[in-house]
This record gives C-alpha cells, sequence and structure tokens, in this order.
C-alpha cells in the first residue's frame, strides 16, 4: 500500500494526518523518556543508596535490550504487520514505565527498564516505517518527516526541564507516570488509523532464529565493550568483548547468506544509498554523542552550573531543533535529499569547530551558546534526510528492517561517541574540551565527505515530480 487513503481491516478511513500524529506522540514518549532518565539518576541513586557504577547498570537495562532486539523488531513488523508491532511495543512500554514508577527496589527497576527497553526496540521501526507506507510522497511525507525531527527536539525540552522539575517536587518515580496516558492515546490512534492488513511479508512468515541470536549477541557485546571502556578504559574483558562482537557479525553476515528466509536480506545492503545513509547516520549519531557528554560535564565543570541550568544551558540546542523541525521540510522540499544532508553536516561541522575553538575562552554566550544553536539547526537537518534517503528506495516489506537498522546504528553510534569525549577528557589534564569536540568535529566531516562523494545523485524534487507526472 503506497501513501493515501488509509483502510483499517480493509474499510476506508481517515487519512495520513492521523498517522503524522501517532509518529509523533510515538516518538515523543519514547525519546522524552531516556533524557528523563538522565535528569532523575541521582534521585534514584539516593533512594537505593547505589554507586555510580550501579547506575551505570540501570541505564544499560534499557540500551541493551533495545539495541540487541530492534533488528529483530524491524523484521517482525515487515511479516507480521506494523500494527500489531506498535500495540505490543507500546503496551510494553507502557508497563514497564508503570513498573518503574513503583518500583520497590533496584532489581525490580533495572526489570521494569529491561521492559521499556523492549517496548522501544518492538515499537520504534514499525513507528517510523509507517511514514514511508501511508504517508503519500512530496510535501505530506517531508511534513510526517519534520515532527518527527519537532518531537526530537521538544523531547529534550521536557526531558531537561519538565523532567528536572517534577524529580524536585515531587520525586523521581513521578517522570515515569508521564508516559501511560501518553501511551494509551498512542494505542488509540494504532487502533484506528494504522490498518490490519498492513504486512508486507507475504505468505511466507518464518523467523530466522539464529540469525537473530547473533544479531542480539553481537549488538549486546558491542554495547557492553562500548561502555565498560568508557567507564573504566582499556581491559582484556573490554577487548575480548569488542573483538568478539566483530566475530559475531562476521558469522551473522554468512548465515544471511545461507538461510532461505534471513532475518536481514542482505540484498537491502546492494542498495547504494541505503548503505552510505547508514554510515553517515554513524558518524552523526557519535558526534551527538560526544557533544553531549562533553557540554553537560563543561557546564557543570567549569562553568559551575547546578543540573537545572545545565537543562537551560542547552535550550538553545532545543530551540534550534524544534525550528529546523519545522524548516527543514521545505528545505527538503526544494533541495535534493542529498543536498538537504550536505548542508545540515556542514552546519553541524561548522558549529562542533566553532565550540572547539573557542571553548574555555569567556563565559557561556562566547563558547558555547550561539554555536549549540547552529549546530543543532544543522545536526536535525542532517538527520531528517538522512532518514528520507536511507529508506527511500527500500521496498515496503523491508521498511521494517531498513528502519531498525537506522535506529541500531544510532543507539550504538551514541556509546562510541560519548565514549571518545570521556576517553580523551580523561586523558587531558583538568579535561581537554577542546580537543575532545574537534576530535568529534572530525568525526562528523567523514560523514560530511561521504554524503558529498559517495551518495548516488537523486533527482531533484521538481525532476521527480515531472517524472512522475509523465509516468
Amino acid at each position: 500500500m503506497q501513501g493515501g487513503e488509509l483502510r483499517p481491516g480493509g474499510e476506508a478511513h481517515g487519512d495520513y494526518r492521523l498517522v503524522i500524529v501517532l509518529v509523533g506522540l510515538t516518538q515523543l514518549v519514547m525519546t522524552t523518556d531516556f533524557s528523563i532518565l538522565s535528569v532523575a539518576l541521582p534521585s534514584i541513586k539516593a533512594t537505593f543508596q547505589l554507586k555510580d557504577a550501579d547506575l551505570s547498570l540501570l541505564i544499560s537495562a534499557g540500551a541493551v535490550p533495545l539495541v540487541g532486539f530492534m533488528i529483530l523488531a524491524g523484521r517482525a513488523a515487515d511479516l507480521f504487520g506494523q500494527r500489531r508491532c506498535m500495540l505490543v511495543g507500546l503496551t510494553l512500554f507502557g508497563l514497564g514505565s508503570f513498573c518503574s514508577a513503583i518500583a520497590p527496589s533496584y532489581y525490580l527497576l533495572i526489570a521494569a527498564r529491561v521492559a521499556q527497553g523492549l517496548g522501544v526496540a518492538i515499537a520504534m521501526p514499525a513507528n517510523f516505517s509507517l511514514i514511508n507506507v501511508l504517508v503519500p510522497e512530496g510535501p505530506q511525507r517531508h511534513r510526517a518527516l519534520g515532527v518527527f525531527g519537532i518531537m526530537q527536539g521538544l523531547s529534550l525540552i521536557i526531558g531537561l526541564l519538565l523532567g528536572g522539575a517534577m524529580t524536585t517536587y515531587l520525586g523521581w518515580r513521578s517522570v515515569f507516570l508521564i508516559n501511560p496516558p501518553i501511551i494509551l492515546a498512542a494505542i488509540y490512534l494504532t487502533l484506528r488509523c494504522v490498518p490490519k492488513t498492513l504486512v508486507g511479508g507475504g505468505a511466507d512468515r518464518s523467523v530466522d532464529i539464529v540469525g537473530a541470536a547473533l544479531i542480539t549477541s553481537g549488538t549486546a557485546a558491542l554495547l557492553m565493550s562500548v561502555s565498560m571502556l568508557g567507564r573504566g578504559g582499556v581491559s582484556l574483558l573490554a577487548l575480548g568483548l569488542l573483538a568478539g562482537s566483530f566475530a559475531i557479525f562476521g558469522l551473522f553476515g554468512l548465515v544471511e547468506s545461507k538461510v532461505r528466509a534471513p532475518l536481514v536480506p542482505l540484498s537491502i545492503f546492494t542498495r547504494r544509498n541505503f548503505t552510505v545513509a547508514n554510515i553517515i547516520g554513524g558518524c552523526h549519531i557519535a558526534g551527538v554523542g560526544a557533544l553531549f557528554v562533553a557540554v553537560n560535564l563543561f557546564m557543570q565543570s567549569k562553568l559551575g552550573f547546578s543540573a537545572f541550568y545545565s537543562g537551560l544551558g542547552m535550550m538553545p540546542f532545543a530551540g534550534a531543533v524544534m525550528l529546523a523541525g519545522q524548516l527543514a521540510p521545505r528545505i527538503m522540499a526544494r533541495l535534493p535529499h542529498r543536498r538537504s544532508m550536505v548542508v545540515g553536516l556542514a552546519c553541524f561541522l561548522a558549529g562542533m569547530t566553532l565550540i572547539g575553538l573557542f571553548i574555555g575562552s569567556g563565559g557561556y554566550w562566547t563558547d558555547l551558546g550561539p554555536w549549540l544553536a547552529i549546530l543543532a539547526f544543522g545536526s536535525t537537518l542532517a538527520y531528517m534526510a538522512m532518514m528520507a534517503e536511507a529508506t527511500a528506495d527500500v521496498p515496503e516489506d523491508q521498511q521494517g528492517v531498513g528502519s531498525a537498522m537506522l535506529f541500531t546504528i544510532q543507539q550504538i553510534g551514541t556509546p562510541l561517541g560519548a565514549t571518545l569525549a570521556l576517553s580523551i577528557l580523561s586523558a587531558g589534564a583538568g579535561g581537554n574540551y577542546s580537543t575532545a569536540f574537534l576530535a568529534a568535529a572530525a568525526v562528523i566531516a567523514v560523514g560530511l565527505f561521504l554524503a558529498i562523494v559517495a551518495l548516488r545523485r537523486t533527482p531533484g524534487p521538481e525532476v521527480a515530480a515531472i517524472e512522475t507526472a509523465a509516468a
């Protein structure tokens, strides 16, 4: 089914605008949850009398199942339908949120976070794939991507400000109670506007169990090795996990080339723009991960900001993300996705480089404020163009796994970038912030280079519209 009218259960109903609302609402609640958790961590630590190492386990409890199961969940969306995966994922996430709020012990809180991570892994690929499957190409799809981007900025504002205020005045448990009412609304919209018949996998719905086990264990090993390298530096265990993850990925590729119904059809990687855009997305999100770690540490350790004022300090970033979410669809309607990506990455690179050059030279408004706005606008434009370009020519029966690949790389890229920044800061006397930002800028520069030389050129919006009309 290509965009246009929606037909839940085979009957005409509504239009694509409800899908845009559903996608935006789901994206908002799932991205806000993880930014809120970062604000609540000190209070959780005090409640259960934890050590810092215990907090890293709490973060990993949600991240490992999220990364490990997302590709499997994306394939499930292709085989069994986006509607089913949305309902299962949203329900699991909502229950996990409620159990997090009432958890009487630290280990039960970890179990609830695992449920939340699984819920996000199941729902997120299906949620994003609805844009390409149910929203018509052109301005409508660009508008949907714009809403997706706006939710990114809004989630930062809610997580950093509302989450901080609720933690301070109502306690950390209250922040998890934000999710269930929104989840109920998302479930209602899913039942109303996502067709029951929206399944792309045809009659063969067999699941590649071996491939699922390999991709899950490989991504989990990679994420845990990165986490260990960031916390305790180089160790034999961390290096062993890293080497093991690469070996598992190699075995996964071999298995997928042999099985009849692979978890990840290797043919998807023959689509040049999909593969290159995924690599660019990894560079982009690694830069974002390094940015958030270095900026927050700088504001609190060097500028003397409290956690709440550090959240306020990120408002230029969040505001620029929301502005970009509104303007990017118009830019993408006039420029091909490749050019939009290049413009966005260039702005991201410029902002990160300027921070690296000026950091420590004065106060907040000379070191960070203006440059955060510049790089946030560019980062959001690049992100939206990358997502659109990567999945533009992926067949409908592979949209779920294609979206899952993008989100998995993002979830892996974030800790990689954070580890890069932490390693540089821990090695420098008093924290070498300039080097950390310039190193992140170098990673972004690799993505910009690939966007310029490796992405296949596609027709501009006007040419594409003429070709479509002629056809």
